[in-house]
């Protein structure tokens, strides 16, 4: 199982009604990456701490890429860290992969570009694997494709929408396209995270460490839950930065209507 590469033939064929941030799918492959990891026995999680385990070698190219980059010597990183480390670019390495792999396809009738490229999904065993797992509900895709806007949050039991998951602006500058409609992709790198840090806005917005009373979250128990609300946690923190942004950089055009 790869939930990485199913993340992004998800994201790359799917039909969501905005498009997918490429810094938010870098975020949430490099989380897939670690939740695959971790069931290879490659890595076990010390609460937020990444412990590596056997040096194994996954057959996917950048799935062992992953494992080599894990750091094997203390202290250890945590899931955050990770996850602004690895998911630079990430996306983008994936789609060159897939393209190498014969998995898409460039193609001119398609509104969607790829680095000034075309690029669609060809029909292939992959990605009717993902299709498949992602309409059997597999607990950890479904996640991720909510995390970076692919799919809406399910409903909660009493039928209202939950929190997690959110939004991107389409106005923010820098802001990288993959998917919309039908099976092509736009994919930039300008809002993919720093490399190995963090930008703090979580904590600044009360997102991420608190829970909406302003008192701090209980950390999930579970190692996969744990992965899943850092990348939750971290995609929101991207979105910060690219309101903030958007605002400096709406201000800042406005000084020069000024003048």
């Amino acid at each position: 199982m790869n939930t990485a590469r199913d993340l992004v033939i998800v994201a790359m064929g799917g039909e969501q009604d905005r498009p997918v941030e490429t810094g938010d799918l870098s975020l949430a492959l490099a989380g897939a990456e670690l939740l695959d990891l971790a069931e290879a026995g490659a890595l076990t999680l010390d609460d937020d701490l990444i412990v590596p385990g056997a040096e194994t070698v996954p057959a996917d190219r950048l799935l062992a890429e992953a494992a080599r980059a894990l750091l094997r010597q203390e202290p250890y990183e945590t899931v955050e860290d990770w996850l602004w480390r690895r998911g630079r670019g990430l996306s983008s390495a994936y789609v060159v992969e897939f393209e190498r792999d014969g998995l898409i396809v460039r193609k001119r009738d398609h509104r969607i570009s790829l680095g000034g490229r075309r690029a669609a999904l060809v029909d292939s065993p992959e990605r009717s694997r993902a299709e498949r797992r992602l309409a059997d509900g597999e607990r950890v895709l479904v996640a991720l494709t909510v995390e970076v806007g692919i799919r809406d949050e399910p409903p909660a039991e009493d039928g209202t929408r939950g929190t997690e998951g959110a939004e991107a602006t389409d106005e923010a500058e820098g802001a990288g396209e993959v998917g919309g409609s039908g099976e092509s992709v736009e994919l930039g790198t300008e809002t993919e995270p720093e490399n190995g840090t963090s930008t703090g806005t979580a904590a600044e917005e009360g997102t991420g460490t608190e829970n909406g009373n302003g008192t701090a979250a209980e950390e999930p128990d579970d190692p996969v839950d744990r992965v899943l609300a850092a990348v939750g946690s971290a995609v929101t923190e991207l979105e910060g930065v690219r309101r903030r942004r958007a605002v400096e950089d709406a201000a800042y055009e406005n000084v020069w209507r000024g003048l």
